[in-house]
């Protein structure tokens, strides 16, 4: 009962504060009495009533009488800020500037707050003046006629009211955050996002929304936009409110169902960006009968909440009828059944500003929740330090494994990642040695990897003993021998030996061996680690060789086993960079095979093929190691010389020309010759980069075949 009184308490606060009292109270001045007469629509007295649907214009006489007195104040048509597409005022030889609530005129300064049309200075007696509404929502407009300062008291009076409801929120919504970045729970991150939805849709309700930078273009879908707006801050309150209210927990099973109206809301605002025709202009219907919906289930979910013993959940559900009531209010005076006044224009934002801040209050109680959790994290942490300290050596020697496994020759990376992992095991369990040994893996007949240096007695141990230790790798689990020589003892006083499993494929085998400090039994615990660095090392190991080997084959030629163009290009910047710093010569080659094209012609492309692998053997086995030969294109190859100057590459390239040509190819028991034109050019001081080398020796080479080919060329002398 406290609880409720609270609550009550609260709403009447909300719905009559002081500033509706006070600030918001009557006009000192009062307006001008206004007649108006629909044209084509019903009126009711001086307020217009246009009915929502398709999008129409609405046109009304406004007939008032200003006083015959001169005065310096001039008179002003106002009416408040409804969401008009475009609202229109003109009179004989006075026609000012419409106003759009959807697209607001900036050099008007300031925030949006009504429509006001200043009447000529001249003006006086009486007057009719036409008013025309377009939109498609229901609006009772009602215009007055006020004085400059009347008007800009109630501009004031509406612009501080907004301030206040935004001020309000945009406090909850930081203090939210704040909250979240201390807790780290998600249902502050949630009330984050409600309380934005709540100042973007009081912003779009209010006309402000549209006024802001970058959210003009949200103003092109006109009245659908605010709807969409609204649908979205609906979905996003209920959303809150339910997972506040914890309702999977509920023992009733239509309120655990209640989430399904989330994916109603979704869909009825996807409903609003269909085109307007599309739905009839039912869009405010739609929007209406959402919210009409949305409000009774969060209230029928509190009630639940508070049944079950929620903090604050009694008098959330009381803001929410208020907030119920207030907008149906707001509603009904959009229809003209209630006055426009401060509490049916404003008073459903009032309303949600006490809902937003209830939410609060009971969100903030979860603060002791969240640190009987924390208590609890802080307390496992401490028991899980061993493993902590075992995870971060796991992580250590992957990370170590993926950088030094990355580049290796492909028979050396099994025993690289075992002597990581041996130097890891050790400096984790101090005084236990470690060894691995292994059969068939990664091509290795048998591996033993030990500490660097001289050879163990471990290690010797391990090889004596290597067929017990073949039998126990079969076993999932660790397990620990006394080994004596090359069997089993039960001697107690030999030393005991661990036996971890390494997980490789079969038929090959690895088992990683400890021996403990002084030769006991290496504790279980430890055990698990090692099996657990066992494990990470021999993926590391089968990626890595699985990668270099992949890498290989994607850096040579497939036909020829060359490298291919896109690893020749490599290794030539790779080559021009180290001769460019260490000022060594540098020569290339350039290789094109003579009447290449006859070849195929004549005997097909199987036989050409047959003649490029044949040709790139030859020329391989003329070079030395570190000379690259590589396919450049079709029958074209490149050659080159790092550490050879041209007068030295010219020897070699006529060895070249003199093997291929004193070579036979054997196609089918028939003999063909081939010969081969050579373009040479060494890098001079002057180039800047390897593409000048390249350019010089396809010269050459092109000098060569016009010369008879068959022959070597040398740049730039063959220019011409």
């Amino acid at each position: 009962m406290a609880r409720l009184i609270v609550g009550l308490w609260l709403i009447a606060c909300a719905l009559w504060p002081p500033a509706a009292a006070g600030a918001v109270g009557a006009d000192v001045e009062t307006p001008i009495a206004v007649r108006v007469q629909a044209q084509g629509h019903k009126a009711a007295g001086d307020r217009v009533l246009v009915e929502g649907g398709v999008t129409r214009s609405v046109r009304a006489l406004v007939e008032f009488t200003l006083p015959a007195t001169a005065s310096e104040e001039r008179w002003v048509l106002w009416l408040a800020h409804d969401p008009f597409d475009v609202v229109r005022a003109t009179g004989p030889g006075w026609a000012p500037p419409p106003v759009r609530f959807f697209a607001p005129d900036a050099a008007r300064g300031g925030l949006p707050v009504g429509a006001s049309f200043v009447l000529p200075r001249s003006a006086s007696g009486p007057q009719a003046l036409a008013i025309e509404f377009r939109g498609s929502m229901h609006s009772a407009p009602s215009p007055q006629v006020l004085t400059e300062q009347s008007v800009l008291r109630r501009a004031g009076r509406e612009i501080a009211m907004a301030y206040a409801v935004y001020a309000a929120l945009v406090t909850m919504l930081i203090a939210t955050l704040a909250l979240y970045s201390a807790a780290r729970d998600r249902l502050f991150l949630l009330y984050a996002g409600y309380t934005t939805a709540a100042i973007a849709f009081t912003a779009a309700a209010n006309g402000h929304l549209y006024a802001l930078p970058g959210v003009a273009a949200l103003g092109l879908l006109g009245a659908r936009g605010l709807w969409l707006v609204m649908l979205v801050f609906n979905a996003m309150a209920l959303w809150t409110l339910l997972r506040i209210a914890d309702t999977r927990a509920s023992a009733r099973a239509l309120v655990r169902r209640l989430d399904v109206l989330l994916l109603v809301m979704v869909l009825a605002a996807g409903l609003m960006l269909l085109p307007e025709q599309a739905l009839s202009g039912h869009q405010q219907g739609i929007a209406t009968l959402a919210w009409a919906v949305a409000m009774p289930v969060g209230i029928l979910a509190m009630l639940d909440a508070a049944h079950r013993g929620k903090p604050m959940a009694l008098a959330t559900a009381c803001a929410l009828a208020a907030l119920l009531i207030a907008a149906s209010a707001h509603a009904a005076m959009k229809r003209g059944l209630l006055d426009d006044g401060v509490l049916t224009r404003h008073g459903y934002q009032f309303a949600l500003v006490l809902v937003a801040v209830i939410l609060f209050v009971g969100l903030s109680t979860r603060i002791g929740a969240v640190r009987e959790r924390l208590d609890l994290e802080a307390s496992a942490r401490l028991d899980s330090e061993k493993r902590l300290l075992h995870a971060r050596t796991r992580s250590d020697l992957g990370q170590l494994l993926q950088e030094r496994l990355r580049g290796l020759h492909p028979e050396d990376v099994a025993r690289q990642a075992f002597q990581l992992l041996i130097q890891h095991v050790q400096a984790a369990l101090p005084g236990t040695r470690a060894v691995v040994l292994g059969q068939g893996y990664l091509g290795h007949d048998l591996l033993l990897v030990q500490e660097e240096g001289a050879p163990t007695s471990l290690g010797q141990a391990v090889l004596a003993a290597r067929a017990v230790i073949r039998s126990h790798v079969q076993h999932p689990n660790t397990v620990q021998l006394r080994l004596a020589g090359s069997r089993v003892s039960e001697d107690p006083d030999a030393p005991s030996h661990a036996v971890v499993s390494m997980p490789v494929a079969a038929p090959a085998w690895a088992a990683l061996v400890l021996r403990g400090p002084t030769g006991r039994s290496v504790d279980p615990a430890d055990l698990d680690a090692c099996q657990e660095l066992a494990r990470v090392t021999t993926i590391h190991a089968d990626e890595a060789h699985a990668s270099i080997q992949l890498r290989r084959t994607s850096e040579h030629d497939a036909l020829t086993g060359t490298i291919n163009r896109r690893s020749l290009d490599q290794v030539l910047a790779r080559e021009f960079s180290h001769a460019r710093h260490s000022s060594a010569p540098l020569t290339l080659l350039f290789i094109d095979i003579d009447w290449f094209k006859r070849v195929n012609d004549e005997h097909g492309h199987a036989c050409g093929d047959h003649c490029l692998r044949s040709l790139a053997a030859t020329l391989r086995a003329e070079l030395r190691p570190d000379d690259a030969l590589g396919r450049y294109g079709g029958e074209e190859f490149l050659v080159a010389l790092p550490g050879h100057d041209a007068a030295a590459s010219r020897i070699i390239a006529e060895r070249l020309r003199v093997a291929v040509e004193r070579s036979s190819v054997d196609w089918h028991g028939r003999p063909l010759p081939l010969t081969i034109s050579i373009g040479l050019a060494a890098l001079r001081n002057t180039d800047v980069g390897v593409a000048e080398v390249l350019e010089r020796a396809d010269k050459a080479l092109y000098a060569a075949k016009r010369e008879g080919r068959n022959r070597v060329c040398v740049a730039p002398a063959v220019f011409s």
